[in-house]
């Protein structure tokens, strides 16, 4: 397995991975016609965008010269964190590689570059319904924190929780 950073032409690549793996992962908790709707090319725009504006570091993990996910990472977004605070702010890995290790490879990838930039600490939020990466989390040393909130995505109503864990150990 080969992890690299992305660069802006990685977009189409990451936004494939990105809708195949909401697909998957969030049958069952997201409305399906909202995911069966979801395009590669609109997603691949945001992507470019963001790799442009360098807002976010993304990773990504190849496995025999195909890429079989990606994390992406940065300054944490929440208001009650600081600055020693980093964030994981997507996790995804193609279902054909799910538990296969490339998820830890990449955590363990995202949290070393927060390391390096600074941070001591990590957050994340993870749907509560989304229980297989829940127990990986919970499998990689991340606690819940007990801070929730409440989204929308399509007409679905869901709740994220919060888990963090130390860069420091």
């Amino acid at each position: 397995m080969r992890i690299r950073e992305a660069v802006i032409g990685d977009a189409e690549a990451i936004a494939a991975v990105h809708v195949l793996s909401w697909q998957a992962a969030y049958k069952g908790i997201m409305p399906e016609p909202f995911l069966n709707d979801l395009s590669v090319v609109a997603r691949a725009k945001t992507w470019h965008a963001a790799l442009e504006a360098r807002r976010i570091r993304v990773l990504l993990a190849y496995v025999d010269n195909a890429i079989a996910g990606w994390i992406a990472c940065g300054a944490c977004r929440d208001a009650d964190k600081d600055g020693q605070w980093g964030e994981v702010e997507a996790l995804y890995v193609l279902p054909s590689f799910w538990g296969r290790g490339v998820g830890k490879r990449l955590s363990d990838a995202a949290r070393q570059l927060l390391h390096d930039a600074g941070y001591a600490h990590v957050a994340l939020w993870v749907l509560s319904g989304n229980h297989r990466a829940i127990a990986f989390y919970n499998r990689i040393g991340f606690v819940p924190d007990h801070a929730s909130k409440d989204i929308r995505i399509g007409d679905a109503p869901l709740t994220e929780i919060r888990y963090y864990r130390s860069l420091t150990n």
